[in-house]
């Protein structure tokens, strides 16, 4: 039978997802739980399997698409259905064939069919219209790959006024928006980079960009998150005995000890969530990273309280690989209960952070200081953990940095 591949649903908040890159091409064969295509849900890039082993019969969206959660992707014949179709193309084969007498009986009139010249290329009438008059050869141009197929009025138009401007001029006037006839009807003259950049500061046009769907996520995630009642610790720390390095870094030091307190603490391991209150067994704790590209990624570190120092920082190398090539899974992505954000290493004397959605509360870090200590802003969901228990919560894990006893354990 055919089986449909669907776009599924890899994060909780995912409405559409966009084909990055397809792993098979029609006609490979595809075994059950292999990875078919890369999908860029709201949140990173995955590898997406298929459920079914078969072949892939046909690919019904392209590199590039945002295709809704559910919609089909591809089809895929499995082996039953190709046995079936073996089995009947076998029977057809046998068919006995008629015999002499019976093929004498068959007459068959084929009248002459004159071949219509169908006119070069694919498009519209107005774009063959237009065309003639330009003198472009559809055909052609769609051969190459300049013009779509089928081309309309609008297609003939941008390629042929297209032929004044520059590779960097046109390249901008699509950044922003621009037609290349309404350009050169305006201007009347070769559009180079300097001739359009100055015609954009003189009318003062914006360049659009699409939201990638990773950003799309991070600020449905903030909207979620104003809806949190939230409430502030500032308090200044001592970490004059955290003997961290290059490869054990205070980010690493920071996150271990958090980890370990967050199990004295359940409600930091509490999320809120339909009306209940879900505590996880360990500590999972959501690191910020950011990419230089602007993306923010926020994976989770699972079971920190069970992690070295070392693990920890593994895990963090690994993340700012996956960070790179956008190649987080569902499950980097899921399961944290209190996050962690350090702007102190861009030299940020002290910030406020956005609790991140079912999370019982963040801590931001700001700057070390010549004489070891930096600023904390603990930001908590009071409908989780009140003040009071926040406070002791504060002062603890404060006492934690100059307990030397407890950091010589630590490995």
């Amino acid at each position: 039978m055919e089986y449909e591949i669907t776009m599924p649903r890899l994060t909780d908040t995912m409405e559409t997802g966009k084909i990055i890159r397809w792993l098979k091409n029609v006609g490979d064969k595809v075994e059950r739980n292999e990875p078919i295509v890369e999908v860029e849900s709201d949140k990173a890039v995955m590898e997406v399997p298929s459920f079914q082993s078969g072949i892939l019969k046909k690919i019904l969206a392209e590199e590039g698409d945002e295709i809704p959660v559910g919609k089909p992707i591809a089809i895929l014949e499995t082996e039953e259905e190709k046995a079936k179709t073996e089995v009947k193309e076998k029977k057809k084969e046998e068919k006995p064939k008629p015999s002499e007498k019976e093929e004498k009986k068959i007459e068959v009139h084929i009248e002459e069919i004159k071949e219509e010249k169908l006119p070069k290329g694919t498009a519209s009438p107005a774009a063959r219209k237009l065309a003639a008059k330009l003198g472009i050869d559809i055909k052609s141009l769609q051969e190459k790959g300049k013009i779509p197929s089928p081309a309309h009025e609008k297609d003939i138009k941008e390629y042929f006024y297209s032929q004044f401007f520059t590779k960097e001029a046109l390249e901008i006037a699509k950044s922003h928006n621009l037609s290349p006839e309404e350009l050169y009807s305006t201007l009347k003259k070769k559009i180079t980079k300097k001739v359009i950049l100055e015609y954009i500061e003189e009318n003062n046009i914006p360049e659009e960009k699409d939201i990638p769907s990773i950003q799309k996520s991070l600020i449905s995630s903030l909207q979620r998150s104003l809806e949190i009642p939230t409430y502030h610790i500032y308090e200044t720390f001592d970490f004059s005995l955290v003997k961290w390095d290059k490869e054990k870094t205070f980010t690493v030091w920071f996150i271990k000890i958090l980890g370990d307190f967050m199990m004295k603490y359940p409600q930091l391991r509490t999320v809120y969530k339909n009306g209940k209150y879900y505590t996880y067994p360990g500590s999972n704790i959501t690191v910020a990273v950011a990419t230089e590209e602007g993306e923010l990624f926020a994976p989770v570190i699972k079971q920190v309280n069970k992690k070295s120092l070392k693990e920890i920082a593994d895990v963090l190398h690994t993340f700012r690989d996956k960070s790179i090539n956008k190649s987080f899974t569902v499950e980097d992505l899921k399961g944290g209960t209190f996050a962690v954000s350090n702007l102190g290493m861009f030299g940020v004397e002290y910030f406020d952070a956005i609790i991140p959605p079912e999370h019982s509360g963040i801590v931001a870090i700001g700057v070390e200081k010549e004489d070891k200590t930096a600023k904390l802003t603990f930001s908590f969901d009071h409908r989780i953990i009140n003040g009071r228990e926040a406070a002791i919560f504060v002062e603890d894990f404060k006492k934690a940095f100059k307990d030397k006893k407890y950091l010589s354990t630590l490995k």
